[in-house]
């Protein structure tokens, strides 16, 4: 009886974290910061998006905007006229996995862009990975 309650036991923890990852989707927007991978959203059918953008004019010092929506009804942005932040924003591409947080009043509290392909886990084998391309 006690190893069929375990098994009861494991069966439902695995199904609920199947199902919590297969919720995460190409963006994600919690209270504070939201993140995503722009490629992948764009490519998405329930409207997902996660984009910045940087705006200078004569009147005042550069501004710059990130937001992100993942779909379902979580919306939310920040904003910063941080010349650090403003740096950091010119690295974006058109594929990069953005991350951002914001304050109460919606000022930027810290930008993160990533460019990278993600390499095969430490614990991978040299022969599952793809050989090198020939000349």
């Amino acid at each position: 009886m006690k190893k069929a309650g375990l098994s009861i036991f494991a069966a439902a923890v695995i199904s609920l974290v199947s199902s919590t990852a297969a919720l995460a989707g190409p963006v994600q927007v919690f209270s504070d910061w939201a993140r995503g991978d722009m490629g992948t959203a764009h490519n998405a059918t329930n409207g997902q998006y996660i984009g910045c953008w940087t705006d200078s004019d004569a009147n005042g010092p550069p501004l710059m905007y990130c937001e992100a929506y993942d779909g379902a009804g979580g919306l939310n942005f920040c904003f910063s006229i941080s010349s650090s932040i403003i740096s950091t924003l010119q690295t974006i591409a058109d594929s990069s996995d953005i991350e951002f947080g914001w304050d109460d009043s919606h000022t930027c509290s810290f930008l993160t862009i990533n460019n990278f392909s993600q390499p095969p886990g430490r614990n991978a084998s040299p022969s599952s990975a793809a050989p090198p391309p020939k000349n």
